[in-house]
């Protein structure tokens, strides 16, 4: 992954947290919370598309407070684990 895409990942991964709340798929009954990993995750190349970073971004999502440095460990690592490859 590249850095611009990390950082871009990581800002629609806070939109997306931001307008989260407890009871929005009771109040919002189509409401999917894969559909907004899966727009999150747009744009990434099929190698980085991880369930590991799709569980990590639903979680993230869901408690910001309690996965956002994990979440942000796991992408800015990927990132350097691609530098070190080219």
């Amino acid at each position: 992954m590249k850095l611009d895409d990390a950082d871009a990942l990581l800002q629609r991964v806070g939109t997306i947290a931001i307008m989260y709340y407890q009871a929005l798929p009771a109040d919002s009954p189509e409401y999917q919370l894969s559909e907004d990993i899966d727009w999150c995750l747009d744009g990434l190349t099929a190698e980085d598309l991880t369930s590991e970073l799709r569980d990590l971004i639903g979680r993230t999502v869901v408690d910001p407070t309690r996965h956002r440095e994990a979440l942000t460990s796991f992408v800015y690592g990927t990132v350097a684990a691609a530098d070190q490859t080219e």
